[in-house]
């Protein structure tokens, strides 16, 4: 079976995360969410029937501390892109790394802004080092991102969920991948 996102909103109408629409089918038909908008071409196939899959839903949440997501070297790359922070590589996943601006040794946190990615060249480089004292400035800077943010770069976003981003939330219309 082919998943595809549905956005899920909190009580507020504010993004709370992604499931798939067969996730969100079983919240809505289970009485714990609403539907807000059903995929026009994309449905749930049952025995005797066609149900339209859920594109975005209410759930009753309030989603204040669901807004943060701890820190994960995954959550890292997708954040980053999957970008080093440093030469401006694509990196595969298995070539990224994790830096620590600040690094360990020098009382540096697992925290997002201290985290990065880096390729692996670039991470021995500077080693044990500040940005500034390698003489590797960075070429973005590092935020913490909303659960939201993280799951919206996980997924492959199809038009139709692009379309309803752009009317829900446009401001996260340019974190999807292309």
């Amino acid at each position: 079976m082919k998943y595809y996102p549905c956005m899920v909103l909190d009580i507020t109408y504010r993004p709370f995360t992604i499931f798939s629409h067969f996730k969100s089918f079983v919240l809505v038909y289970s009485g714990k969410a609403e539907v807000i908008q059903n995929y026009e071409t994309k449905v749930i196939k049952a025995v005797d029937r066609s149900i339209p899959a859920p594109l975005v839903i209410k759930i009753a949440i309030l989603s204040k501390h669901w807004e943060k997501v701890a820190p994960s070297r995954r959550a890292v790359f997708l954040r980053d892109n999957f970008t080093c922070a440093y030469c401006g590589k694509l990196v595969k996943d298995s070539e990224a790394t994790i830096d620590h601006i600040i690094p360990k040794s020098r009382g540096g946190k697992f925290s997002w802004d201290n985290l990065i990615t880096a390729c692996d060249s670039c991470n021995q480089k500077k080693g044990d080092k500040l940005p500034d004292e390698a003489g590797m400035p960075l070429l973005f800077k590092p935020y913490r991102p909303t659960k939201f943010e993280v799951e919206l770069k996980r997924w492959k976003i199809n038009s139709e969920f692009e379309v309803a981003l752009e009317i829900f939330f446009p401001k996260y219309k340019v974190l999807i991948k292309k």
